[in-house]
């Protein structure tokens, strides 16, 4: 039997026997995992309230090489981001970010960078204006596309190779991978238009670290038009989408909140 300490970032939890809690977990040293905290629901257990997601903490876990899941002896809390579990629109947000990380980082191999990534973003969307919530999801989701080996190309014809960086408007084919001069564009194909605005903010996502962006974001009306476009670059050149179930039921309560 080994004894493992490392950093994890809860990703969700759900029940398990009469006591008992099998957690989801993403690793700094081993990448996606499943836990198991025997007897976490029992009120007099150290565990309880520990292991609530979005939770950031340092855990202690047993593994022995029979078993195909860890236990978990000791968990200490180094960021609970609490307000994401007030906030119904945070929650959502947050949940978005659980969504796409299982969908691309669907290895368990430890990736330190990522992990990094995950715990920032879940950082800002615990503390950040509400109007920023969409920015830093679309963030996450493209600079995850970019350390998974996807890039999308927003700065050169992926066709003609022409550098389109000061061109004031260009047209996105997720199908190409990137943005193609007007020129070399088919009539009837199937682009998003992207200013050269939001394609700044793109690039310095892409070359800044996630705690680096409080003073960048899109304007109303490219936000949901870059989710969208990443979403189907994403649908195009990767095995597994995710479903962003969490948007929608946001979208389908927006009246209310």
């Amino acid at each position: 039997m080994s004894l493992h300490k490392t950093e994890a970032i809860i990703l969700k939890n759900s029940r398990s026997g009469e006591s008992s809690l099998l957690v989801g977990c993403f690793l700094r040293d081993g990448g996606r995992r499943n836990l198991l905290a025997k007897g976490a629901r029992n009120p007099k257990s150290a565990l309880v309230g520990k292991l609530e997601p979005f939770t950031v903490a340092e855990v202690l876990y047993y593994q022995s090489s029979e078993e195909k899941l860890g236990v978990v002896s000791q968990v200490d809390i180094i960021r609970s981001n609490s307000e994401i579990a007030e906030d119904i629109r945070r929650l959502g947000y947050a949940s978005a970010v659980v969504e796409i990380l299982e969908a691309l980082a669907t290895q368990p191999e430890t990736s330190e960078e990522i992990y990094d990534m995950m715990q920032k973003t879940l950082y800002q969307i615990n503390y950040c204006h509400g109007s920023k919530l969409e920015f830093f999801l679309s963030a996450f989701l493209l600079k995850l596309l970019s350390l998974s080996g996807f890039h999308p190309e927003f700065n050169r014809c992926v066709r003609t190779g022409a550098d389109l960086t000061e061109e004031e408007e260009v047209l996105f084919s997720a199908e190409a991978g990137g943005v193609i001069a007007r020129d070399s564009a088919e009539v009837n194909g199937r682009f998003y238009k992207l200013n050269l605005g939001t394609r700044k903010v793109l690039n310095v996502i892409l070359d800044s670290d996630i705690d680096a962006l409080n003073n960048v974001n899109f304007s109303n009306e490219q936000k949901k038009k870059v989710r969208a476009l990443l979403l189907k670059f994403l649908a195009v050149h990767a095995d597994r989408v995710p479903t962003l179930s969490s948007l929608d039921f946001l979208e389908r309560i927006r009246p209310e909140v």
